[in-house]
């Protein structure tokens, strides 16, 4: 709390900063102190001619007046004491007159100067005490009005100074209050009293005044170090800046022309000043395009709507060489807000519209490999089916890379890139002039050949191309050899449109593919009898949830550690009625494309959760996430569904994931792992080591476990196998333990194995050494028996 003392003494502070910001600036520099005191200098000098001419006039009058009354020795005296006074202000006037008004003044010459403005008023108030003595009422009353007088206006000539102001003020007032002493009559005492409260009046006004005008030196300042600023950054702009400046009148006519802007027209700026904006751009083409006049044309209409226009392009021609030009302005205006011309920015940008030429001519063209890109292909396959007109023979032979993949992820983007380049160099080699080679993206190429070829000489066609791409391809001490798969349709045999053409083609690429690859395969009506095979078994895989033909199979997870059991991995089955059990491999991918994996998979999740309640409460389930399932927008309804149908625990739930999940939509992915994890589910990364393996992914991703995948586990062993596989695995094994990851060796199938695997760190095993998949019955027959004894050589 705030006491008296206290609040006097904040009082006191607060008064005595008011009074210093009358006088000077605190935060001000010494330089600008001084500054500041030459302007307050400068301000009352600038009055003195004015004011001294008054004094002295003032001081001839009332010795004109009171010349039969008063002593003429005494009056002739002070009457010279004021006229010295007032020569010698204006001598200060004079000096000071040719300097500039901000020239710096000393405290001394401030306080010299006080002391001249308060002898100045001292004889005044002598002059009025003295003529006060021999005058009657009447002249008092005009002796007391002169005083008056005199006391305001000095005072508030010279308020800008304060220290002069107040010596003005105190010392006339100090005088009159004499004069008013020394009366006996009543009056005058109550004269006394007035006169206090005029002269507390009187010096406040001067501190306000001198305030005020202190605050607005303080102001210019500011404004004259922002315009400092403002040019500072100007000329830095047009020193350093590609773009320049410009500038025009009402008539846009160029004023004001930057050495930037001369420089872009490739003339000197006195030959661009007042020349007309747009007729200098005119006149810098011979002969004017259409499309140059019509740029022009806009320019013209901007500049006369008085309104501000932004990246407006015009034509420009430049010692010999075409231009372009990117012109913003915006309208200049006066104090009345009449429009006085324009103001803008002007760049080159002829790189950007030359870059945009070359984009349109390679929107036909693939940018890699220089071939005919997907576009070119479909006008030039199109122009083949013109519509109401007889189609005109050809032949498509498509071709795809076999182990390009292979090189892709293993010598990396880079080198596969190189490789796409060369086998186009290779395949241009082996194309007719009337051919048409084209690259559909990824490693797909595309051949189309006018005429109706004979399948023998398609197959000499294709035979020759895989020829050429057989020979060995070396890169950094590497030489790959690439074989390439070709499926053949004709034209008008097997197809009447090119969407048809492209289609039976790319039948029979699939099944040159499925045939072994590096091959060549015509099109066979069989195939689209396999198509609509596949279409039919896509079609059963429709209606197997609804018949309950889809069962769970469960392998069991150990650690490693101390052999206990720690749950299961749910895989499915599809038992068909007609055809069998239908492999994983077959069906995973037709529900994928076909969108059915998202109900399949709801009912996994459902089922495995509902399977695992039967197991003791310290077994977890695993269920594998699809990317199209963990890319829908219900994933964590269906997630949410299937714990509360089952009542299974959360933190009893795992989900095992993929990289190239992850690689779809990171952000999504992130924000889904953050929902699951926050619900307590726990997340495995799948197959760890075969996709992207980007580590990125492991930091930024909340992860629980890794999964080793089988193929490095099952060359661990192996006398063919790698010897790295070890090294790999433990690299593995390592990263997940610095991220404080889990790790499942998944394919263990010996003994050696899961040695090897406990030996170098690896937390938990999954694999055939413990046991195959089995269906739920099994799968708690298993629980039952591993609690009681588990199978020898297992447990730790």
């Amino acid at each position: 709390m705030l006491t008296p003392g206290g609040a006097a003494s904040r009082a006191w502070r607060q008064l005595q900063q008011a009074l210093v910001g009358c006088w000077r600036d605190p935060a001000a520099t010494a330089e600008q102190a001084a500054r500041y005191r030459g302007r307050q200098y400068h301000a009352v000098l600038r009055q003195l001619p004015m004011s001294s001419s008054g004094n002295a006039v003032t001081a001839l009058a009332l010795c004109a007046i009171f010349w039969n009354k008063a002593d003429h020795g005494v009056l002739l005296g002070l009457t010279l004491a004021i006229w010295i006074l007032a020569a010698i202000n204006f001598g200060l006037w004079q000096q000071r007159k040719p300097m500039a008004a901000s020239t710096p003044v000393s405290i001394r010459t401030l306080r010299a100067f006080a002391l001249l403005i308060a002898a100045a008023a001292a004889c005044f108030a002598a002059m009025g005490g003295y003529l006060f003595g021999v005058a009657d009422s009447g002249e008092r009353l005009l002796l007391t009005a002169v005083l008056a007088a005199f006391i305001a206006m000095g005072s508030w000539m010279c308020a800008c100074l304060p220290l002069a102001g107040i010596a003005w003020g105190l010392t006339m007032c100090t005088g009159v209050a004499i004069i008013f002493a020394t009366r006996h009559e009543l009056v005058y005492t109550y004269l006394l009293g007035l006169l206090g409260v005029y002269t507390v009046v009187v010096v406040a006004t001067v501190l306000v005044s001198a305030r005020v005008f202190l605050a607005g030196l303080k102001a210019e300042t500011e404004i004259e170090q922002q315009k400092q600023l403002v040019g500072l950054l100007l000329n830095d702009f047009e020193a350093n800046a590609s773009d320049w400046l410009w500038e025009t009148d009402r008539q846009a006519c160029l004023r004001h022309v930057s050495v930037r802007l001369a420089e872009a027209m490739g003339v000197a700026p006195a030959a661009l000043q007042g020349r007309s904006l747009l007729d200098l751009l005119a006149s810098m083409h011979p002969l004017l395009t259409n499309d140059q006049a019509e740029m022009l044309a806009g320019l013209a209409a901007c500049l006369a709507q008085d309104a501000p226009f932004r990246d407006l392009v015009v034509p420009a021609q430049v010692a010999g060489q075409p231009q372009w030009w990117s012109l913003t302005a915006k309208p200049l205006r006066d104090a009345a807000g009449l429009h006085q011309g324009w103001r803008g920015v002007g760049s080159n940008i002829t790189a950007v519209r030359q870059r945009e030429l070359e984009m349109q001519r390679l929107a036909h063209v693939d940018t890699l490999t220089g071939l005919a890109n997907r576009h070119q292909f479909g006008q030039r396959l199109a122009g083949y089916f013109a519509p109401g007109q007889a189609v005109t023979p050809c032949s498509l032979l498509l071709l795809d890379l076999d182990n390009f993949k292979t090189v892709n992820d293993s010598l990396g983007h880079a080198v596969g890139d190189q490789l796409l380049q060369e086998v186009a160099r290779r395949l241009s080699a082996q194309v007719a002039a009337d051919a048409l080679l084209a690259r559909l993206g990824g490693d797909e190429f595309a051949l189309i050949v006018p005429g109706r070829l004979s399948r023998g000489q398609a197959e000499r066609y294709g035979a020759q191309l895989q020829a050429a791409l057989a020979q060995p391809w070396r890169v950094d001490n590497h030489s790959i050899e690439v074989h390439a798969s070709i499926g053949v349709g004709f034209a008008p045999t097997d197809a009447g449109s090119a969407e048809q053409l492209l289609k039976v083609s790319d039948m029979a690429l699939y099944a040159a593919k499925a045939a072994g690859r590096h091959t060549l395969r015509f099109f066979d009506p069989a195939m689209d009898v396999r198509a609509r095979h596949k279409l039919g078994l896509l079609s059963d895989l429709g209606l197997a949830l609804q018949r309950g033909e889809f069962v769970l199979h469960y392998q069991p997870q150990m650690e490693l550690a101390s052999g206990a059991l720690l749950g299961f991995e749910a895989l499915v089955r599809w038992q068909h009625p007609v055809r069998g059990l239908v492999s994983p491999l077959e069906f995973i991918s037709l529900a994928e494309e076909s969108g059915l994996i998202v109900p399949l998979g709801a009912w996994v999740m459902r089922q495995a959760c509902l399977d695992a309640m039967h197991w003791p409460a310290h077994l977890r389930v695993a269920v594998n996430l699809s990317a199209v399932q963990f890319g829908n927008a219900d994933v964590l309804h269906t997630l949410q569904d299937a714990l509360q149908h089952s009542g299974l625990a959360c933190e009893r739930l795992e989900l095992e994931i993929t990289e190239s999940t992850l690689m779809r939509d990171s952000q999504a992915a992130l924000q889904v792992l953050h929902a699951l994890r926050s619900q307590g589910v726990r997340v495995a990364l799948d197959d760890f080591g075969t996709g992207y393996s980007s580590l990125s992914y492991l930091r930024n991703f909340p992860l629980d476990k890794l999964k080793i995948d089988r193929s490095f586990v099952s060359l661990m062993d192996s006398p063919a196998g790698d010897s790295s596989a070890v090294a790999i695995v433990q690299a593995i094994i390592q990263l997940a333990q610095a991220l404080q990851l889990e790790t499942t060796a998944e394919g263990v199938e010996t003994l050696a194995q899961r040695e090897t695997l406990r030996r170098i760190g690896c937390l938990q095993a999954q694999g055939y050494l413990i046991a195959k998949p089995m269906d739920a019955l099994q799968t708690r027959s298993f629980i039952a028996g591993w609690l009681v004894a588990p199978p020898p050589g297992l447990v730790a």
